[in-house]
């Protein structure tokens, strides 16, 4: 047995050589610069490498295993190394899937991001609600870039604190189901996440002409940029 361990560790230090090689082969392909490493091609195999490096590493280090250990181990450490592979290949349709999870079970709600965007995900209807508050109140708004102003309903606009007897309704507007007539009024603080929109003009619509209030360019213009990418709405303030 004595005499085994120096064999062993030679061994050892062999596999680990050639895994090493290996290894550095499946990442760069023997590249004739620098410019062509290509990590998205070759991580699904470096990741497998690792995995089996890793039964074997293990298998030299303690002792000969049994048959049954050696299924075993095949068997976890080979699921292991297939589940990162297939997670690593569809990364960016889990990040999506991800984003639609998040908007079904959280529409509308607003992620600071560290770069200082706020990130909004498309909700499971296909649209973007925007968890707002106008004066305070807390208002669900729908992003409406055809609108021209951000709209109220008539009952968001009684919770951000409009009275119905200062409320003019005079101002002429065509909507998808018409003409029709809205009060003109001045919203003191609109705010959607850390974005904060101060004298924002606005429109209340009459009760019952309109389901949601409407996010229009009159706060979208107030915003550095503004981008949708895929069912990612990237609000830059």
């Amino acid at each position: 047995m004595r005499g085994s361990n120096p064999i062993r560790g030679i061994v050892l230090a062999v596999l680990i050589c050639v895994i090493a090689g290996a290894g550095v082969y499946a990442l760069v392909d023997w590249p004739a610069s620098p410019e062509e490493l290509d990590f998205d091609q070759t991580g699904p195999r470096l990741a497998a490498l690792s995995a089996l490096a890793a039964v074997f590493v293990a298998s030299l280090l303690f002792g000969q295993p049994k048959v049954k250990d050696i299924l075993r181990a095949t068997l976890f450490w080979g699921g292991l190394a297939a589940i990162l592979v297939v997670g690593y290949t569809f990364r960016h349709d889990l990040v999506q899937g991800g984003y639609r999870v998040l908007g079904a079970l959280a529409p509308g709600l607003a992620v600071s991001q560290p770069d200082g965007t706020i990130l909004i995900v498309r909700d499971a209807s296909g649209h973007f609600m925007l968890d707002g508050r106008a004066n305070g109140a807390r208002i669900p708004f729908l992003l409406d870039t055809g609108a021209s102003a951000v709209v109220l309903t008539l009952e968001d606009a009684r919770r951000a604190g409009f009275k119905d007897a200062d409320l003019s309704f005079r101002v002429p507007v065509s909507t998808a189901n018409g003409r029709t007539l809205v009060a003109p009024v001045r919203i003191e603080d609109l705010k959607v996440g850390d974005a904060h929109f101060p004298n924002v003009r606005a429109f209340v619509a009459r009760e019952g002409s309109l389901e949601t209030s409407l996010f229009g360019m009159t706060a979208l213009d107030r915003l550095q940029s503004w981008r949708i990418e895929g069912d990612r709405l990237i609000l830059s303030p």
